[in-house]
C-alpha cells in the first residue's frame, strides 16, 4: 500500500489563536458580520419544528430546499447546475479528497496550479496521486504550455487525470485568471481529455462587487466545481458542494457516502432557511466591504514598514483574503516564522504552497479576520521580525528552525 511508504503530508498550522498573538496565518472569515440574533432564532425554530428530521441521518444528496441557495451563488459567476449534478460535502476540503479517491487511481497524476493551496496538495497526496505543477506564464495558467506538458508526461507513461486550479482570487497569490484565458484553458483541457477541477471559495468576494465567469459556466460538461459556504457564510457549519456532470456526480456521491455516511441535514436546512428569508446580497456585500478595508489597511502598513524599494515585493489583490509577498534576494521565509512568533505575529511560509520545495522565498498574509486596529501593529511586528531575521541569517535559532521543518508554520 502507498500509505505504508509515503511520509505523512504536512498541513500548516493555521488557526492558532490566544494571548497576544496577531495571526495573519489562517483564512478565517470575519463572523462579526453574521446576524447572530436572527440566526439563533432561525436555528431555534428549525430545532423546535423540524428537529426530528434535521438532526437525523440523511441521504448523500443536497437537500431540495438548499438547491436554490447554491444555484443563486453559482449564477452570480455565470455557473449553472441542478439537483442531479450536486454532491454535498463538509466544505471544499472534503470535496478535494473525494475527487482524489473517487475519480482517480493511486499513481495517476494531477496537474496543480502553483503556488498551490496546501489542502489540495495534501488531499491528492493522501489519495495516492502524483502532483505536477501546471505550466504558467505572466498571464497565469498557460493553455499551450498545458498541451506540451500533458503530451510530455503521457509520453513518459504517466496517466494525467485532472487539472486543479483556483482561478479567482487564488489562494495564496490573490491572482485572477482573465476571461480570455479561461476560454482558452477550457478548450485545451477538452482537447486533452483532462478534467478541470475548479476550486472557488473566494469568487464572490471581489472588493468592487464585480465577478468573473466561472470555468464551470464556460464548460459545465468538463469542469468539476467545488463550492463552499465557509467564506460567504461561516465555516463552522461545515457545508459545501460539488457541482459535476451527472455521471461524475453519481460516482462522487458513492465516495462521499463512504467518507461521511451522511451530510449534515441540520446545516443544510439552516443555510436554506437563511437564504429563503433574505438571500445572500446583504451578507456578501458586507463581507466585500470589510475585506476591502482590511486589505487596504494591510497593504498600506506594508508599504509604510517595508517600503517599496526594499527586497520585499507584493501586489494588492482585488478580492479574496490574502497578500503574497516575495523576497527578491531569495531568503527562506521558513527561517523567519520563529522570529515572527517570538514577536507575537504569525504567517504561512511560502514553502507550504510549493509542490516540491519551491516558493520558499515567499510568504502569505491573511487580512480577513484581524481586527482593523491590530493590522498596523501586526505588520509592524512582522516587519521587525523580518528585518531582525535577515540581519541574523545563519544564527543558531535559524539553524534549529531548519532542522525542524514542522515548526515552520508555528
Amino acid at each position: 500500500m502507498w500509505t505504508d511508504v509515503r511520509p505523512s503530508p504536512e498541513m500548516p498550522q493555521l488557526f492558532e489563536r490566544g494571548g497576544d498573538l496577531i495571526s495573519f496565518a489562517g483564512g478565517l472569515p470575519d463572523l462579526d458580520l453574521l446576524p447572530l440574533k436572527e440566526l439563533s432564532e432561525q436555528f431555534a425554530r428549525l430545532t423546535r419544528i423540524g428537529g426530528r428530521i434535521a438532526l437525523q441521518y440523511s441521504t448523500p444528496h443536497v437537500a431540495k430546499a438548499l438547491v436554490p441557495a447554491i444555484t443563486d451563488l453559482m449564477a452570480r459567476e455565470g455557473g449553472s447546475t441542478g439537483a442531479a449534478n450536486l454532491v454535498p460535502t463538509a466544505g471544499s476540503q472534503m470535496g478535494l479528497l473525494a475527487l482524489g479517491l473517487g475519480l482517480a487511481s493511486p499513481g495517476e497524476t494531477v496537474l496543480c496550479q502553483t503556488p498551490a493551496y496546501p489542502g489540495a496538495a495534501t488531499a491528492f497526496r493522501t489519495a495516492g496521486l502524483r502532483l505536477h505543477g501546471a505550466p504558467e506564464d505572466a498571464e497565469g495558467l498557460d493553455p499551450q504550455g498545458l498541451r506540451e506538458t500533458v503530451a510530455r508526461l503521457r509520453a513518459d507513461g504517466q496517466q494525467v487525470r485532472m487539472l486543479y486550479c483556483n482561478p479567482t482570487f487564488q489562494n495564496p497569490t490573490g491572482a485572477t485568471l482573465s476571461v480570455e484565458r479561461r476560454h482558452q484553458l477550457a478548450d485545451a483541457a477538452r482537447e486533452l481529455g483532462l478534467l478541470i477541477v475548479e476550486d472557488n471559495p473566494y469568487g464572490l468576494l471581489g472588493f468592487d462587487g464585480t465577478t468573473v465567469p466561472a470555468l464551470q459556466g464556460i464548460d459545465p460538461e468538463n469542469v468539476v466545481y467545488l463550492g463552499t459556504f465557509s467564506k460567504v457564510f461561516a465555516p463552522g457549519l461545515r457545508c459545501g458542494w460539488i457541482a459535476a456532470p451527472e455521471p461524475v456526480a453519481e460516482r462522487l456521491r458513492r465516495t462521499t457516502e463512504v467518507m461521511a455516511l451522511s451530510p449534515s441535514a441540520f446545516a443544510q436546512a439552516a443555510l436554506a432557511a437563511f437564504h429563503a428569508r433574505g438571500g445572500w446580497d446583504s451578507l456578501i456585500d458586507a463581507y466585500r466591504e470589510r475585506y476591502r478595508e482590511r486589505c487596504g489597511l494591510m497593504a498600506d502598513a506594508l508599504e509604510a514598514e517595508l517600503g517599496t524599494e526594499g527586497p520585499w515585493r507584493w501586489q494588492r489583490p482585488e478580492g479574496g483574503f490574502y497578500l503574497w509577498l516575495r523576497h527578491e534576494g531569495g531568503a527562506d521565509t521558513g527561517r523567519f516564522a520563529h522570529a515572527a512568533a517570538e514577536r507575537g505575529v504569525s504567517f504561512v511560509p511560502g514553502s507550504h504552497f510549493g509542490l516540491d520545495g519551491e516558493c520558499g522565498d515567499r510568504l502569505r498574509l491573511c487580512f480577513s479576520n484581524v481586527p482593523r486596529k491590530r493590522i498596523p501593529e501586526g505588520v509592524a511586528r512582522l516587519a521587525a521580525a523580518l528585518r531582525g531575521a535577515e540581519a541574523g541569517t545563519g544564527s543558531a535559532a535559524g539553524a534549529d528552525l531548519d532542522a525542524d521543518p514542522g515548526r515552520r508554520a508555528a
